[in-house]
C-alpha cells in the first residue's frame, strides 16, 4: 500500500513527464518514479519526495557517467555528437513546471528568464514598458524564492 504523499508525487512525476521532451529530464523522472515505487510507505511532504527522488536519479546519472569507460575511435579519435549541457536550466525548468505554488504566468515568466530571455526582450514581447516587466519579474522571482524556502530549509 501507497502512503497518500507517494501516490501525489508519483502522479506529480507522470504529469512533469507528459510535459517534458528532452531525453535527460525524462531519464531523470523515470529514475526518480523508481525510488517512489520502491519505497511506497515513506510518510514526508510531497514536494520533498519529489525533489528528493529526481536529486537521487541526478546522482544516479552522474555516476553512470563517471563509470561509463571511454573508448578511442579508430578514425579521428573523436565520438560524433555533442557533449551535454545545461543541466543547472533543465534542472529549474523541471522545478519552475512542478512546482504547484506558482501561477501560470508566473511559471511562463520563470521559464522565459531560465532559458536565457531578459526584462527588455520580455516587456517587447508582452508589449509593456520595460519598468512594468522589470517590476513583474521581482515579484515572480520573490514568489519563487519563498516556495524554493519551503521545500528546501537549507537553501
Amino acid at each position: 500500500m501507497m502512503s497518500d504523499a507517494v501516490v501525489t508525487a508519483v502522479q506529480q512525476l507522470q504529469s512533469q513527464a507528459l510535459r517534458t521532451s528532452d531525453a535527460y529530464g525524462l531519464e531523470r523522472i523515470e529514475r526518480a518514479l523508481d525510488e517512489l515505487i520502491r519505497k511506497p510507505q515513506v510518510d514526508q511532504p510531497t514536494p520533498f519526495l519529489i525533489r528528493s527522488a529526481l536529486g537521487h536519479a541526478y546522482e544516479t546519472i552522474e555516476r553512470r557517467k563517471a563509470i561509463a569507460p571511454h573508448a578511442e575511435l579508430p578514425i579521428g579519435g573523436q565520438e560524433p555528437g555533442c557533449i551535454e549541457t545545461a543541466y543547472d536550466e533543465i534542472e529549474m525548468c523541471a522545478w519552475v513546471s512542478a512546482e504547484p505554488g506558482l501561477k501560470d504566468t508566473d511559471r511562463t515568466l520563470l521559464t522565459q528568464l531560465v532559458r536565457g530571455r531578459d526584462a527588455v526582450t520580455l516587456a517587447e514581447q508582452e508589449d509593456v514598458p520595460v519598468a512594468r516587466m522589470r517590476e513583474r519579474i521581482s515579484r515572480c522571482r520573490r514568489q519563487a524564492r519563498q516556495l524554493w524556502a519551503v521545500v528546501d530549509p537549507a537553501a
